[in-house]
């Protein structure tokens, strides 16, 4: 068989099962949801979002409170050392062990940063979990009353119709069933820093 005849056999078959595909999805009921936009703008979905934002402000000013005295001593750092050598430095111990001191609060602020960022990030997904629940359901019973086949994210398909897509049904019942959920802020353990670097000298 010649290099044309391979392509040809290769174009044939495509065809054939391109046809089948398309002859087995006309055959079949596929419903199409946006969960995106079911999550986002239900109520349930909003409140979650309130609750996330109120402890997210909750934990800035936490780490504010916890920088104020940091940023305090930095401050008072900078004027003493502002037109000190370095000899002089060397000759002031008192100096040093506090620029060491600042810099690991600095560093510990830093830390807690990120912990209260990952905390946040795990507190919302937690929170989004429990509506997956009811929202699962919701699908479950949407594709055993219209004897669906099959069901797609919107994100996945280019186009639907008006009646393969089921979102604003969805959302409806997901708004009578469900308002709230608990949010509860997640709090990991901390843990103290490294000792090379607790222990990293001052800039």
């Amino acid at each position: 068989m010649n290099i044309f005849n391979i392509v040809k056999t290769v174009a044939v078959a495509s065809s054939v099962a391109f046809v089948f595909a398309n002859n087995a999805l006309a055959q079949s009921t596929v419903l199409v949801v946006d969960q995106a936009r079911v999550i986002q703008t239900s109520d349930v979905g909003q409140h979650v979002s309130r609750q996330v934002v109120s402890i997210g402000k909750q934990m800035d000013a936490e780490v504010k409170a916890q920088l104020a005295p940091i940023t305090t001593e930095r401050d008072k750092l900078m004027v003493e050392l502002k037109n000190m050598s370095v000899e002089a430095l060397k000759a002031r111990p008192d100096l040093q062990q506090r620029a060491k001191t600042y810099q690991e609060g600095q560093q510990k602020v830093e830390l807690e940063i990120k912990y209260k960022q990952t905390e946040l990030q795990i507190t919302e997904k937690k929170a989004l979990q429990k509506i997956s629940v009811s929202l699962e359901a919701i699908l479950k019973a949407i594709i055993d009353e219209k004897k669906a086949d099959i069901l797609l994210d919107r994100s996945a398909v280019i186009y639907t119709s008006a009646t393969a897509d089921i979102t604003d049904e969805v959302l409806s019942r997901l708004n009578a069933q469900l308002q709230t959920v608990p949010v509860v802020r997640e709090r990991m353990p901390r843990k103290p820093l490294p000792p090379q670097q607790a222990s990293r000298p001052a800039q």
